[in-house]
């Protein structure tokens, strides 16, 4: 499950949608645009009613002027990584409102803030270097170290896979507490008949049940490193692209940005 971000429309607010069936409407505590009533069973099809309208009331989509697929919670997880390792102190707006979960919201006069937020990140911040594992022949970057998710990347039932400042680790979740099974800097892999990997690295090697590292890739990597590399704003430019778009549209309706 990823992220996404949208802002309603002004067309309730300005006549331009037929009154709604019912009320009161508006923003609730969440920052969700609906039926200001507490739902029942006595409500129930009261809530139904506007979430009807919502959808067709006016020309655009779900009363959505702006809708953007943010993307994996990884990305959002790295942003905001990244915003405290160039001084949480300079980003106080975004490290309040950047999601935790798939609600919450940005409140309108909020915008300014975050705007502005955004244009010292891009233009003044300085950024730490980033932990990367890499397609050693390609030299593609295919996993970033994630504090938040403890660096693990691939969550098994049995096997965390990750990569963190000290390498790249495989952790046994059979164990308790949950013993490191594989962890190297450099390491290659090897599929082996009947479903196993062979991971092989600094004088260690493993066999697991799992599929090749990077399978999504048409021909997953043979060898890995696991790399520091700097960082720029530009690393950010599609999620930054994003918010600013989102953000002209909640200036544009006085409406908030809300996360979904």
């Amino acid at each position: 499950m990823g992220v996404s971000a949208y802002v309603h429309c002004r067309c309730w607010k300005d006549g331009l949608a037929p009154a709604p069936p019912v009320g009161p409407v508006g923003f609730d505590e969440d920052g969700r645009l609906g039926l200001l009533e507490p739902w029942s069973r006595e409500t129930a099809n009261a809530h139904g009613d506007v979430e009807h309208w919502l959808e067709h009331g006016c020309p655009h989509d779900h009363m959505q002027i702006r809708r953007e697929e943010i993307g994996s919670w990884a990305g959002i997880r790295i942003f905001q990584q990244a915003l405290r390792a160039a001084g949480a102190a300079d980003f106080p707006v975004l490290l309040r409102y950047l999601p935790e979960t798939n609600d919450g919201w940005i409140p309108a006069d909020e915008v300014p803030r975050v705007l502005a937020e955004l244009d010292h990140f891009e233009n003044g911040a300085r950024l730490a270097d980033e932990v990367v594992l890499v397609d050693e022949a390609s030299g593609d970057a295919l996993h970033s170290y994630v504090a938040g998710h403890g660096g693990v990347f691939i969550w098994g039932r049995d096997l965390h896979i990750g990569v963190d400042p000290d390498g790249f680790f495989v952790l046994d979740r059979t164990t308790e507490p949950p013993g490191t099974l594989f962890r190297a800097a450099c390491f290659e892999q090897r599929v082996l008949p009947g479903g196993e990997l062979e991971l092989t690295g600094e004088g260690h090697s493993v066999r697991l049940a799992m599929t090749p590292i990077a399978n999504y890739l048409p021909t997953p990597p043979q060898r890995f490193t696991v790399q520091v590399r700097p960082r720029s704003a530009a690393d950010f430019d599609h999620l930054l692209g994003m918010l600013r778009r989102l953000c002209a549209a909640a200036l544009s309706t006085d409406n908030p940005i809300h996360w979904t």
